[in-house]
Parts: C-alpha cells; structure tokens; sequence
C-alpha cells in the first residue's frame, strides 16, 4: 500500500517537472538577431550600437538601438561634425563629450547594414566592440532584426556575445 502511494507521488511529481519544463522551453524569448550568409548570432541584450565612418566626413558615427515590441527603435545617433545629410529636424540631446547627439525615436522592422573595412563597420554593447569587419569581407551584408521564439529555438542559436572583445 505504501509502495502504491510512493510511486503515484513519484509520477505526479514527475509529471510536473515535465509539465513546469515544457512551459518554460516554449515561453517565448526575444533577442536581436545578426544574420548574414556567413555568420547567424543571437544577441539578448537590449540595446546596442551601429559604429562606423563616415565616408565624406572621415568621422565616426554611431546609432543607437534598442528593441521595442517586434523591432528595432533607432533612439539616437551621435557624431562629430555636421553636413549635408545631418537630421535636423530632431531633437539635439546636450552634450560636452565633443559629439552631436541627436534624438530620432525611429522603428524599423530590420536593418541591412553592409560591412566594409574603409568604414570599419563596428557593433558596440556592454559586452564590448564587434568589429563586423574583422570577420566579414569587404560589402558583405547583414541584417540585424528582433525575433521572438520559443525559448528552446534559443537554446541551439549561436550567441554573439564571443564575438566581442572589451577595448
């Protein structure tokens, strides 16, 4: 009688362990993917950067990112000298840095960035720097998009976090 007890509270607690187990595999998760035809990443982080030269002006600019729902908000962007081109109908954020900043509160549901070494193609996050360049050729393109997907689909992407190395 007792051995009867033990194994259906053996089974109803190995039934919710299954149970508990499928719930979070399938809860879905979302995350900043960067695919291009050499490379496929995930990256769970929030917020990123776009870091490049600029071909006129031969000076770095840099966008921000961050995901909001199913895209990509653009929030800012940041660079030092002003042209032919600049937003100027956003708002200018104050800065003593030496940088223009701007406000831009853009959506986009992807972004295809082309990669090249003249403009040194760069991923900034807390993690560190990617330089795309490095390990991409020359006007390779990548797209850069949120996904959301079960949680066990996220478990067998690769993870873009060993791409960057901290400066």
């Amino acid at each position: 009688m007792l051995s009867k007890q033990h194994n259906k509270l053996l089974f109803f607690a190995l039934s919710a362990i299954v149970a508990l187990s499928a719930l979070v595999l399938t809860r879905p998760i979302r995350f900043i993917q960067f695919a291009s035809t050499d490379l496929q990443c995930a990256l769970t982080l929030q917020t990123f950067e776009l870091q490049w030269i600029h071909s006129v002006e031969k000076e770095r600019w840099q966008e921000t990112y961050q995901i909001a729902d199913q895209q990509l908000l653009l929030t800012t962007t940041q660079f030092k000298t002003f042209g032919a081109g600049t937003p100027s109908n956003t708002g200018v954020i104050a800065s003593t840095d030496g940088w223009l900043h701007y406000k831009i509160k853009r959506l986009l549901p992807r972004i295809h960035w082309v990669v090249s070494r003249n403009v040194e193609s760069t991923v900034l996050t807390e993690f560190g720097e990617w330089p795309l360049y490095h390990d991409l050729g020359d006007y390779a393109e990548i797209q850069i998009q949120v996904m959301q997907v079960p949680r066990w689909h996220y478990f067998i992407q690769e993870s873009c976090n060993d791409y960057f190395k901290k400066p």
